[in-house]
Order: C-alpha cells, then structure tokens, then sequence
C-alpha cells in the first residue's frame, strides 16, 4: 500500500509541475538509432516502440515521386553516388538502403510518402520536414496533394528549414499545422512572431526563457536531436512540446 501511495503521489507531483500535459515522443526519420533513417523499416520501429510521431525527410525524385531521403545524393545510404532530382522514380527500384546501418536490413527500399502514410494511418502521426535541395519543383504542392487526397491533416506537421517552403504551405492550405526548424535564431526573423505553429529548435538553444517567450507568443517548442536521458528530463522539466529523438525507446521508457 505504501508503494502505491508513493508512486500516486510521484504521478500527482509530475501533472502538478508538467500541466498534465504529454510530452510528445518524435522518433527522429524514424527509430533511427534502431534501424536505417527514413525507411520503412524505422517507421514501422517507432510504431512499435509506442512513437506519438516520426519525423521524416522527402524530397522529389525527377519525375516528381516524393519519396524519403535526407540527403541530396543517393550515395551515403546506397552506395549510388546520383543526385535525387536526377534519378527517375524507377531507377531506385532494388537500390538497398538498410545495409549501411546493419546487414540484417539489406535489401531494405526507398519508401515513397504515399507508402508511409498508409502504413502509419491510425497508428502513428508524421513530422513530414520538406528538404529543400535547390532543384524542387512543386514539393510542397505534391506534398499538400498527398495529404488532402488521403485525409491526413490531423496525423501531420509540415516542417522546413526554409520559411518561403512553409508559406507556400500556408497558401496551399491553411489548416495544415507547420513548424520551423532552425539550429541558431535567425538574425533577419524574429521565429516567436512568424506565421507558424511549431518552433522546431535544436536543443542547444532551449531554456527556459526560450519556452516561456514561445509558449507567450503561442508556439509549441519541439526539441531537436536528444538522445541522452539527461537532456531528455531537463527539456521534460522545461515543458518542451514534443522531444525529437534517434532513441524513442529511451524517451518512451522514462515517459512511463
């Protein structure tokens, strides 16, 4: 009885300090301390591991397939040294994406956008980040496609490092949330006045005037890459919206 008292009490201290509000656990493209980034195989890890969100990278290939991939070139994840946007959607069939990481994902594909949303639909809600690479073509309107087509605006986010790609998005449709990653505060853009929901910063920049001046100005604040439990707690304490981490199980475990 003792034992439950304590940890009743424990529970009520931390929605006394937290709001009774959840931090949302985001696995970074993916479980990807776990599995290959940006593949199926990671989406379908942070299902399992209990992922409120996967953060994802998409990109176009030249016949404007968005599929995932965070860098512009094939190569670190393949073995195929090609630009993106120069490779036809199938020319990265039998590509093997999951060998890098360990063999026992080879043979691992490429996932298209469209095939992750499926997966994920009912399961799992996806911080899709639009990768600008310099040769997009109609990214966010493809992306904007996707998601009206499939009925996914309340499973998304549409995060940039770039702010014209999110208004693009604001335009295209309004009620589609977005964030704005950023690993410094720009000097040229006060991000606590701009026209997003999301302040997605690296967890450098975050204290807590940081989330105090946000939270004022009515902005989440998603944290990113923490992978160490330490941090993890100390952004938790903070009241952080969401921690994007490559270890969701690490973030799930000390949540529970």
């Amino acid at each position: 009885m003792r034992k439950n008292a304590i940890i009743l009490f424990s529970l009520i201290l931390f929605l006394a300090i937290h709001g009774g509000e959840k931090v949302v656990v985001t696995a970074h493209r993916g479980a990807s301390g776990l599995a290959p980034e940006n593949t199926m195989a990671a989406v379908l890890k942070a299902v399992e591991i209990g992922a409120d969100f996967s953060e994802i990278d998409v990109q176009e290939t030249r016949d404007g397939v968005v599929i995932l991939l965070h860098d512009t070139n094939l190569a670190r994840t393949t073995g195929v040294n090609r630009n993106i946007w120069e490779a036809p959607y199938d020319s990265l069939n039998g590509l093997d994406a999951g060998s890098w990481f360990k063999p026992e994902f080879k043979g691992e594909p490429i996932p298209t956008l469209s095939s992750v949303m499926d997966s994920v639909n009912g399961k799992m809600k996806l911080n899709i980040e639009l990768k600008m690479n310099g040769h997009q073509q109609q990214l966010a309107e493809r992306v904007v496609k996707l998601i009206e087509e499939k009925a996914f605006r309340s499973n998304c986010i549409l995060t940039s490092f770039d702010f014209e790609i999110i208004d693009k998005v604001r335009q295209l449709n309004k009620n589609i949330r977005v964030g704005y990653i950023f690993r410094e505060l720009p000097q040229d853009k006060d991000v606590f006045s701009a026209n997003v929901d999301i302040l997605s910063a690296n967890w450098e920049l975050v204290d807590k005037n940081f989330v105090k001046t946000a939270q004022a100005h009515n902005k989440e604040v998603h944290v990113w890459t923490v992978n160490e439990a330490a941090e993890m707690k100390r952004l938790i304490d903070l009241g952080v919206n969401s921690i994007i981490t490559d270890r969701p199980d690490i973030l799930v475990g000390l949540l529970q």
